[in-house]
């Protein structure tokens, strides 16, 4: 057991333990002053030896130690023995009102309440009992006196033990509903965090996918054309696989500025990568053409500047658009329009069905794209844009992303 737990476990038993050991207090006290002032006795009524009440509120100590186990029995024992303690000195001697309070205190802490409610009225009824009808039997006091005892020692003995136990409980509760609230909020904040953590990991795969897509979709295309052009072009399949090696430094350097943004910010090794905007969907038209794709591109309208999140997700849409072309409709012309507009940008890429390719190949375009469309649908939706993709009625597919404009941006 560590210190602290020793330290708490010793703080609670000698919690415990005080309220009997003060009773047993007053009653070696009692004995103490009898022993001391020899007309005491003489000024008890009824004559009976003060050891005797000493023993009285010893018995009560001992009935308190079974208070936290037994409480209706404790505090029935105590009431019990200041009941005789009062109706044997005409309800003049109060030295077993201290285990009464403790005893109430105990029920009106511990017990439930219809079970405290008939425990602390048996008591009021049996303490006023005893004590009102022995002042009224052996002594002259007025009954105004009477009653106002009667009243004080209702008050002092129950009364004020169920008030500051009722007010313990409150405390108790307010503490557990602050322990509850700060549970949930621990709870919320964990979970917050996954999910922050899932969106991370959930952007991260979409942007290894949308670079290693568009990097490998060309690599293999470029190096499907250098193997047909060995024969009978050898510098056409020179160039081409020199466009290879390009590719694959263009994918490994994208790779490394993204795993980049794993480290720390702390970390000011590497040079910042660019954000991808409109701007550059025309180099990347002209890395499909170098591919050996039929790529044709305009632009209609004036352009406009976007956030950084709209450009990047514009050019993200053309990326996968092209790569998912090379991949799903090789040889197939490919068109990129982006049109600038008063309320909205529009980009939109589209491919003819591949020669020769079968019925079914364009159908399932969007089930073989995996992360592809999926991607783009996050990013369109991230931005608050409109994706449409799907198959045109002449077997190719064809992609468009709107893009509103915010009216203060607006030119």
């Amino acid at each position: 057991m560590s210190p602290a737990a020793r330290s708490s476990t010793f703080l609670a038993n000698a919690r415990a333990a005080l309220p009997p050991i003060l009773v047993f207090a007053g009653a070696v006290g009692f004995i103490g002053i009898d022993l001391w002032a020899a007309d005491i006795p003489e000024s008890l009524p009824g004559g009976a030896s003060p050891l005797a009440y000493a023993g009285l509120v010893a018995l009560q100590a001992l009935a308190l130690l079974l208070r936290h186990r037994m409480p209706l029995v404790a505090f029935g024992a105590v009431v019990t023995l200041d009941a005789v303690i009062l109706a044997t000195t005409a309800g003049e001697l109060g030295i077993g009102s201290l285990a009464v309070v403790f005893g109430a205190y105990t029920v009106a802490r511990h017990c439930a309440r219809t079970a405290q409610a008939t425990a602390l009225s048996t008591g009021v009824v049996v303490t006023t009992l005893a004590g009102g009808a022995a002042m009224l039997v052996a002594s002259r006091e007025p009954w105004l006196v009477i009653v106002v005892t009667a009243l004080a020692r209702i008050a002092v003995l129950y009364v004020a033990p169920a008030a500051v136990a009722e007010y313990m409980r409150g405390r108790e509760r307010l503490a557990r509903a602050l322990e509850d609230r700060a549970r949930m909020l621990e709870q919320e904040r964990i979970e917050r965090a996954e999910r922050e953590v899932r969106a991370e990991r959930t952007a991260l795969a979409r942007e290894l996918h949308d670079i290693a897509g568009h990097h490998l979709s060309g690599i293999i295309v470029s190096a499907q054309a250098a193997t047909a052009l060995t024969r009978s072009d050898p510098d056409r399949a020179r160039e081409m696989m020199q466009s290879v090696q390009e590719d694959a430094r263009l994918a490994l350097a994208d790779l490394r500025r993204t795993v980049g943004l794993l480290r720390s910010d702390d970390d000011a090794s590497g040079d910042p990568r660019p954000v991808p905007n409109i701007a550059g969907i025309t180099a990347l038209v002209n890395a499909a053409r170098a591919r050996g794709q039929s790529v044709s591109a305009n632009i209609t309208g004036t352009p406009h500047p976007l956030g950084p999140l709209a450009e990047s997700t514009a050019y993200r849409m053309v990326q996968e658009s092209l790569a998912n072309a090379a991949r799903h409709a090789p040889g197939a012309a490919s068109t990129v329009h982006v049109d600038f507009g008063q309320d909205a940008v529009t980009l939109t890429v589209s491919n003819q069905a591949p020669a020769g390719a079968d019925s079914a190949r364009q159908s399932v375009h969007a089930k073989r794209a995996g992360y592809g469309l999926s991607g783009m649908a996050e990013r369109a939706q991230l931005v608050g844009a409109r994706l449409h993709t799907g198959p045109t009625s002449t077997g190719g597919w064809r992609n468009e992303l709107v893009l509103p404009l915010d009216p203060r941006e607006a030119p």
